[in-house]
């Protein structure tokens, strides 16, 4: 069986993956590394577009925390999107008869899926779930159900995955919050003067 690898290519995820590609080649399974710029001396079929990742590196060094994480996620999913495109005919072309599949590769599934061919995901990274059943292990939340609890976790999501977009999300709820508040205010006072003259009719009959 031939079985094409999928992770993104920096050390703390490709190392473990080529650990494991060894085993199974050693079990006399053909292994190939698709998308990748090396593979620890393993076959490998670079990407048709450019690395993403790797040219992000220089910018994503500067950052930290929260703002590093985001750019790297962000850089994930745009590689994801040229990776899916293609995904289909690189596993024909290169014979691939199952997929194994790093988390980091963000529904890459979905082209085995295409194809009716076995996967499987390898967790050898931090596991984040962007469905937004259990919250990302990042933010440190109790694992609840609740419609709350749900909505919490989304938005969670999209803070961690695309942090501009949320602002700007949470800046138009904020807007829309006050206009609701001054329409209320301003339905209040008139409530309160329409009570005002009434009771200054009454008053005069």
């Amino acid at each position: 069986m031939k079985l094409g690898f999928l992770c993104p290519n920096i050390p703390g995820h490709l190392n473990p993956m080529t650990a494991l590609a060894r085993h199974l080649q050693a079990r006399n399974h053909e292994v190939v590394f698709l998308y990748s710029t090396t593979a620890a001396g393993l076959p490998f079929v670079p990407a048709p577009e450019k690395d993403h990742f790797n040219e992000s590196m220089p910018e994503m060094s500067k950052l930290k925390g929260g703002d590093a994480s985001s750019l790297a996620m962000r850089t994930l999913m745009t590689e994801m999107e040229a990776i899916l495109k293609t995904l289909p005919a690189m596993i024909r072309a290169n014979g691939v008869d199952a997929l194994l599949i790093d988390p980091g590769r963000f529904y890459a599934e979905l082209g085995a899926m295409q194809l009716g061919i076995p996967y499987i995901h390898v967790s050898n990274a931090l596991h984040l779930d962007y469905t937004g059943y259990t919250p990302l292990s990042l933010y440190g939340w109790p694992h609840l159900t609740t419609p709350e609890a749900l909505a919490r976790n989304r938005e969670g999501v999209a803070k961690f995955v695309t942090p501009e977009a949320h602002a700007e999300t949470q800046r138009k709820k904020r807007k829309t919050h006050a206009k609701t508040q001054r329409r209320k205010g301003t339905a209040a006072e008139q409530q309160r003067g329409h009570q005002s003259v009434c009771g200054e009719r009454r008053t005069k009959d």
